[in-house]
Formats: structure tokens, C-alpha cells, sequence
């Protein structure tokens, strides 16, 4: 009976062993990394020009990119977070669902922007020009919500929304 335990536990034992020679020998499948930051994060981009294009597949995470032209571009679901935007144009760019966190958006140019969804969490707008953007959906802090409200105005072309009801701002 102690030959038949003892062997019991070995054969347990070699079992576990081989499987673990398997297991290691198998590849771990690839996870897709979010960047940390992004190409102009390293090498400044400012006063690029990105206008008419379709940019849903690049990200721009805290990149240097004052002055750069996004007029008219698409960047629905694109990272921007903590990308110094300051004066960039964002002209009727489509920002629907996009990353501005922590963004320093001075002076930026959000002329006829759609900007539903999109997440503002710490984001500088001091300065910027927003009449006519679409701002359903967007969680902002009160006291930068109040600001924009201030200079809040005109009907995004696209959407048809008002800027004013689109910020909730109280009249």
C-alpha cells in the first residue's frame, strides 16, 4: 500500500512537472500597450500642420503642439492627454470621444468643433475661442464650465447644436 501512495505521488508529481515544461514553452499572446507618450512628446511638433486629415489612429500623448493646425481633421477617440495644445487650431475638427486631459489648450481655436464625449479632466481652456463647439456630453468642472460659459456662443454647423445648451450654461 506504500509502494501504491508513493507512487501515486510521484506520478502527481511528474505530471506537474510536465506541464509547467509546457506551459513555459508556450509564447505569452502580445498585449497591446497604451504609449506613454508620443513622438512629439520627445521631438516638438509645434505649428504642424495635421489639417484634412483623418488622425483616428495616431495618439499625441503629452506632446509638444503649440500653434499646430488640426482644422477640419478627424480625432474621434484620439489621445491628446497632457499635450501642450496652446493656440492650436482645432477648426470643425471632429474630437468626438478624444482624450484632452490635462491638456493645455491656451488660446486654442475650437471654432465649429464637436467635441461630445469628450474627456476634459484638468484641462486649461483659458483664452480659447469655442463659439460655435459642441460640447454634449462633456463632464467639466464647474468653475471651467462657468469660464467657457462667459464666451459661449453660436450653432455648431454640423450638429446643429447650440454651444450655450450644449455647456448647459445658465442664461
Amino acid at each position: 500500500v506504500e509502494v501504491k501512495s508513493w507512487m501515486h505521488r510521484c506520478g502527481a508529481a511528474v505530471a506537474a512537472v510536465a506541464a509547467a515544461a509546457v506551459l513555459s514553452s508556450v509564447a505569452p499572446s502580445p498585449v497591446a500597450a497604451i504609449p506613454q507618450t508620443s513622438a512629439c512628446a520627445t521631438d516638438p511638433c509645434d505649428d504642424f500642420d495635421y489639417s484634412n486629415q483623418d488622425l483616428r489612429k495616431e495618439f499625441f500623448t503629452k506632446g509638444s503642439l503649440k500653434r499646430a493646425n488640426f482644422s477640419n481633421s478627424n480625432l474621434e477617440r484620439v489621445t491628446l492627454f497632457g499635450a501642450n495644445l496652446e493656440k492650436a487650431n482645432f477648426t470643425g475638427a471632429n474630437l468626438l470621444y478624444a482624450d484632452l486631459g490635462q491638456c493645455n489648450m491656451q488660446g486654442a481655436n475650437l471654432t465649429d468643433a464637436i467635441l461630445e464625449g469628450v474627456i476634459v479632466s484638468s484641462t486649461n481652456f483659458d483664452g480659447a475661442i469655442i463659439e460655435g463647439s459642441d460640447w454634449t456630453d462633456v463632464i467639466i468642472r464647474k468653475d471651467i464650465n462657468n469660464e467657457l460659459c462667459k464666451v459661449a456662443s453660436g450653432t455648431n454647423p454640423v450638429t446643429e447644436v447650440e454651444t450655450r445648451e450644449s455647456l448647459m450654461c445658465l442664461d
